[in-house]
């Protein structure tokens, strides 16, 4: 049976999980790196919620809440949602959404926020369902 929970500890093996999963959101191997204390931070952090699909204690799906204060306001950025390609089809991804949702009206945000790459087509549909709308901005990165 497959349950959706927040991570709360980290270990080496949920590093390894959450990592594979990674590699089949990401194309750039630089971003496929993570340790255990990254993660320790991440589930001990009280602005950050690690939401996983856990079948039996194997990580196959994951998503992240980052909750940001700004002048007047608190907002959500959701992070790194995915599925394992061998459990995709199965609603793991509008659950992990959902819960994701839940977190952020949990902790009172006003407003949440996700990017999401074009090649993704059942992802962008998936978040349009769950009621999110498609914003214009031009995304930009600088590595550092």
């Amino acid at each position: 049976m497959i349950r959706i929970t927040q991570l709360k500890k980290g270990s080496k093996s949920a590093v390894k999980e959450l990592i594979q999963l990674v590699t089949e959101l990401r194309r750039d191997t630089s971003e496929h790196k993570g340790s255990v204390s990254d993660l320790k931070n991440i589930v001990t952090n009280k602005n950050a919620a690690l939401i996983v699909a856990k079948d039996n204690a194997h990580i196959v799906g994951m998503g992240t809440l980052y909750i940001v204060g700004k002048i007047g306001k608190r907002v959500g950025y959701i992070e790194d949602v995915v599925v394992s390609s061998n459990y995709r089809g199965q609603g793991l991804g509008e659950k992990i959404m959902r819960a994701l949702i839940a977190a952020a009206r949990k902790n009172k945000l006003g407003t949440l926020f996700l990017t999401s790459h074009t090649n993704r087509p059942a992802a962008n549909n998936l978040y349009m369902k769950l009621g999110f709308e498609l914003v214009e901005t031009n995304p930009y990165k600088l590595k550092l």
